[in-house]
């Protein structure tokens, strides 16, 4: 008689497109220490940058074009970290070379570009995520379980803030301020306020009031600001920026209490904390440090094995691109400039 055998299902084998700084820095560290994912391949059009890189993982196989990573048959899944003006272009490219596709915020440039994407995803039977590593970390976890649980009541404000100053040291040609390449405080940090409150609310607002500041000699709008009415008198509040130093908080109000998350969306390698207000009570939740993007991988990971559809559902992913949309209509900020340059 066989003695039974528990096997584990082989991982993952993931490609990655281009070398930016948040796959090399972030993405790439967390597939190759995730449990159950595999960095397989690594497309660059910088060829000799990518063999540099990765010289010292020889079983990384690196090209020097998209598309022939995107024609080896064992990749199964694809994490793109292009600029915003390629995600559309490329994620579906990979849905139709039968690759699942972990695509980083904003998923597109405009809703109607994401629900084409969707559509791909549909028509060949693969999955589809945009990338909000944040989502997956406890301290979100937590400060969402709390609201969704009634401990603070029914929530009428949500304030979230991401900023910091894209010209410290000056990099003239990065390309969050090239309007070619879908730049952008909002489409870039802001993305993140536009998540948390929807992740908050669990539907989008109903109207949105907003301001941006575009400077004369630039190409994109440096800083937004917008309210969120989520009706019935309940109120998001965002704030993105390019030129403030850096910051980042997010906090939800209810009638009964609130929630402050001192480092909502970048916490960094530290322990976080999360503090709930109550009546008289005051609760210090403390998070030890984890990898969001391991855990975000992880996730994904296991969803393309079970075939079971992420937690990041595409439809709040299209209603954030509508509400996006819907802050710089308001604010008088034509949008998508890249398809007019």
């Amino acid at each position: 008689m066989q003695p039974n055998i528990f096997t584990h299902p082989a991982p993952v084998r993931w490609g990655v497109l281009s070398v930016a700084n948040i796959g090399v820095k972030y993405v790439i560290p967390s597939i190759l220490a995730s449990s159950n994912g595999q960095l397989a391949a690594v497309a660059s059009r910088n060829l000799h940058r990518a063999q540099e890189l990765f010289a010292h993982i020889p079983q990384v196989r690196i090209y020097g074009a998209y598309e022939s990573l995107l024609e080896d048959p064992e990749i199964e899944a694809v994490y793109i970290p292009l600029p915003n003006s390629l995600h559309a272009e490329w994620a579906i490219k990979a849905l139709e070379a039968g690759k699942h596709v972990l695509c980083e915020k904003p998923l597109a440039i405009t809703a109607n570009q994401g629900r084409t994407m969707v559509e791909a995803a549909r028509v060949n039977d693969r999955l589809l995520m945009e990338a909000f590593m944040y989502r997956f970390h406890p301290q979100t976890l937590w400060a969402l379980e709390q609201v969704h649980a009634g401990r603070i009541g029914t929530v009428k404000l949500v304030r979230a803030s991401f900023a910091f100053n894209v010209m410290l040291p000056p990099r003239p040609h990065n390309i969050r301020l090239q309007a070619a390449l879908a730049g952008g405080s909002l489409m870039d940090v802001g993305s993140y306020a536009v998540n948390f409150c929807r992740a908050v609310f669990g539907h989008s607002p109903v109207a949105v009031a907003a301001r941006v500041y575009k400077p004369g000699d630039g190409q994109v709008e440096l800083s937004t600001n917008a309210v969120l009415d989520f009706g019935d008198g309940r109120f998001g509040l965002i704030d993105s920026s390019f030129d403030l130093p850096t910051r980042q908080v997010a906090a939800i109000h209810g009638e009964a209490g609130s929630i402050s998350i001192p480092m909502p969306f970048t916490p960094g390698d530290v322990e976080v904390e999360v503090v709930l207000s109550l009546e008289g009570q005051t609760i210090h939740q403390h998070i030890a440090h984890v990898d969001q993007y391991r855990l975000e991988i992880e996730h994904f990971s296991a969803s393309v094995r079970s075939g079971t559809q992420p937690a990041l559902s595409l439809t709040e992913t299209i209603e954030n691109l509508v509400t996006i949309e819907a802050i710089y209509q308001s604010a008088g900020y034509p949008w998508p400039i890249v398809l007019k340059t």
